[in-house]
């Protein structure tokens, strides 16, 4: 199982920001990193209604689009990173999730004034002590 860290803040906090700084850095130890993003809200944009991925995902429990360099999976499921991390990033050293402020059994980056426990980050120069942070057992 990868190492999973969450990095939790308010919105426009620089949560993904500080991930866009993060990856490179841990791909240069060698490690090979994911990335899940939360959408609470469900506000993220699948596919256009009325395509035939949007009329066949109603459907069906899983869709997929295959294009020459990604594949994008929809799946009809719970909200459970963990879950989604063991099936999808088991190949993974080190998994970031953006949100899940409430996971339990994670180790949290927390960015601005959110109050919840974790390692607070107000300053994004001192990338070590978040790398060290992450990869700490």
């Amino acid at each position: 199982m990868p190492k999973v860290v969450s990095v939790v803040g308010y919105h426009n906090s620089g949560k993904t920001t500080l991930i866009e700084r993060l990856i490179p850095e841990l791909q240069k130890l060698g490690l090979r990193v994911g990335y899940i993003k939360h959408d609470p809200k469900g506000h993220g944009i699948t596919e256009k209604e009325g395509s035939d991925t949007d009329r066949i995902f109603k459907l069906s429990e899983r869709v997929a689009l295959l294009s020459p360099s990604k594949l994008t999976l929809w799946e009809k499921r719970e909200d459970d990173p963990l879950k989604v991390v063991e099936e999808y990033f088991y190949d993974c050293h080190v998994v970031i999730l953006e949100g899940w402020k409430s996971l339990k059994g994670v180790k949290r980056i927390v960015v601005g004034s959110l109050d919840v426990e974790g390692l607070r980050v107000e300053d994004l120069q001192d990338m070590k002590s978040v790398l060290d942070y992450i990869l700490e057992d």
